[in-house]
């Protein structure tokens, strides 16, 4: 599985059989050979080319759950505020999670415990370094993300991915 960061707030997460274009308003999923493709804005559950996704509503808007090569990626997309315990229940063990970069997106880091930590729209440099500073995490800045499940290591302190 590989996720990189296509415009401002835009990740493409791709698996062995097809990708997912996401932003906080929605996601395409679509095969490799693009015999299919389907457009997501609403909450539910949708399956195209192996990449399975969960769409949670939430006071805000919609947090999406995709399984991709066996690993759960959490998008909270727009989402500005802590979600509720039914929420959190909802969206399960969570392997990578995508963070707008906000007041309260350290809260939401710690709520959706994760091996990694994918930020978003921090609209500044000094947002970002403010957000990695207070999270405590190590930080890696990459061009993509590549992860196989058999690579996560049970127990490890969370990172986060700064993609570019």
């Amino acid at each position: 599985m590989e996720i990189t960061l296509t415009k401002d707030s835009i990740f493409k997460i791709k698996g062995k059989a097809g990708f997912a274009l996401t932003d906080p308003n929605g996601l395409t999923l679509e095969s490799l050979d693009g015999s299919s493709s389907k457009v997501f804005k609403t909450p539910g559950e949708y399956e195209v080319a192996g990449i399975s996704v969960i769409g949670i509503k939430t006071e805000e808007g919609t947090v999406f759950v995709y399984e991709v090569d066996g690993l759960r990626i959490c998008h909270l997309g727009n989402i500005t505020k802590k979600l509720s315990d039914s929420k959190v229940s909802a969206v399960g063990d969570i392997d990578i999670l995508i963070v707008p970069v906000g007041a309260e997106s350290i809260e939401m880091s710690q709520q959706i415990e994760s091996y990694y930590i994918i930020p978003f729209s921090y609209k500044s440099e000094e947002n970002l370094e403010k957000f990695i500073k207070e999270s405590g995490f190590t930080t890696e800045k990459l061009s993509k993300f590549s992860l196989k499940k058999d690579e996560l290591i049970e127990d490890s302190t969370a990172q986060i991915i700064v993609l570019e």
